[in-house]
């Protein structure tokens, strides 16, 4: 699934990336800029992050800091590396709760925009669903992608330590 996510997440990022191309011939060469472009490029960038998100965390593409599971891994030896899977898990439990926080706010957000019908502030009006479902969807993936690595993790897998 989170290849799938990770395609689609490529495919709008190459679609926004030829609309800011487009946008930016008709604007310096035949001085006739869009009115939309940027707004829906904006509306659904957020797709792009939220969904490629999950797939960073499966392939190990985020982030990190390791140099203290490094220098703990280096000093500590034991049976399967048990310091630094502790410490994997407690970073992703602490990522799980900041996750959980995106998800709550993604929630009140696509509440708020279903119940007052809100429409994007822009010349191209889309209903905000459409952007604010982009990090409830994101942060459920994430979510499910963090609980099958610590599975992993606790099952005595290597791959994500």
């Amino acid at each position: 699934m989170n290849q799938i996510c990770a395609y689609i997440s490529g495919g709008i990022v190459l679609i926004a990336s030829i609309l800011a191309v487009m946008e930016s011939i008709l604007r310096k060469i035949f001085v006739s800029p869009t009115t939309w472009t940027l707004n829906l490029t904006g509306g659904v960038f957020i797709w792009a992050a939220f969904l490629g998100s999950s797939w960073a965390f499966q392939e190990v593409g985020h982030v990190s800091i390791e140099i203290v599971r490094d220098y703990v891994d280096s000093r500590v030896k034991s049976a399967k590396r048990m310091p630094r899977r502790i410490m994997s898990l407690i970073g992703y439990v602490v990522t799980s709760i900041v996750i959980a926080v995106f998800l709550y706010g993604g929630l009140i957000l696509c509440e708020r925009s279903i119940r007052l019908n809100q429409l994007a502030p822009y010349n191209f009006k889309f209903p905000l669903i459409i952007s604010y479902s982009a990090i409830v969807v994101g942060s459920v993936m994430m979510l499910l992608t963090i609980f099958f690595i610590a599975l992993d993790l606790l099952n005595g897998g290597d791959r994500y330590l």
